[in-house]
């Protein structure tokens, strides 16, 4: 993360999606919660760092487009590509964990995640209508928080006023893309849990 002249900050997020993974995801669930802030810092540079994981994808495919011509970078066994930036209203409340859940963030990236016809998607609707669908879920606070368990996910939520929940089941295909140069810019939102939820300019709120 790297911070910006009014407070905010920017940042590079990394990936292991796509990658040959060397041990199970219980392992390298482990792996990822060992790393330290501070070392990173020191090997890598930047104003702060993030854990923003660990992850599960709930989309059934990806695809996506790497940066830094897909160059690998190995982090205590774990095999990332750069996939893209981030921008967040406060760099200093962001790395302590102060979360800006519910609010739309910027993220400048190139993928298509794809959902398949009779899937049950999981989304979040502002007070403006704008839809939200869920892409990937954390484990980070709640590592109970699985895809098994998100159909009672409504029930662990604690929503501001005017934000909507809902599940719905697919009829059909959706792909839920996404491009780095895109204006206005791809946004994301999270609820506290961490759950990942993107921008849905296809879906209506009322469907």
């Amino acid at each position: 993360m790297f911070r910006q002249p009014d407070g905010g900050g920017i940042g590079n997020y990394f990936n292991s999606l796509g990658n040959t993974l060397p041990e199970p995801n219980d392992a390298m669930d482990a792996r990822f919660r060992a790393l330290n802030a501070d070392t990173l810092k020191k090997e890598f540079g930047g104003d702060g760092v993030f854990f923003n994981g660990p992850r599960r994808l709930v989309a059934n495919t990806v695809t996506g487009m790497s940066w830094d011509g897909c160059k690998q970078r190995v982090i205590a066994g774990i095999p990332l590509n750069l996939d893209g930036v981030f921008e967040v209203p406060s760099l200093e409340k962001f790395v302590s964990g102060s979360l800006p859940t519910y609010r739309p963030m910027v993220s400048k990236r190139t993928s298509a995640m794809i959902f398949n016809a009779g899937e049950t998607v999981y989304e979040l609707i502002t007070p403006e209508g704008a839809v939200y669908t869920m892409f990937s879920l954390s484990l980070k606070t709640d590592p109970e928080n699985t895809i098994e368990n998100l159909p009672t996910l409504s029930k662990r939520l604690t929503l501001p006023t005017g934000w909507q929940f809902r599940s719905r089941k697919l009829d059909n295909e959706m792909v839920l893309t996404a491009n780095a140069d895109s204006n206005p810019p791809n946004t994301v939102v999270l609820d506290q849990l961490e759950g990942n939820y993107q921008y849905n300019a296809g879906a209506s709120a009322k469907k």
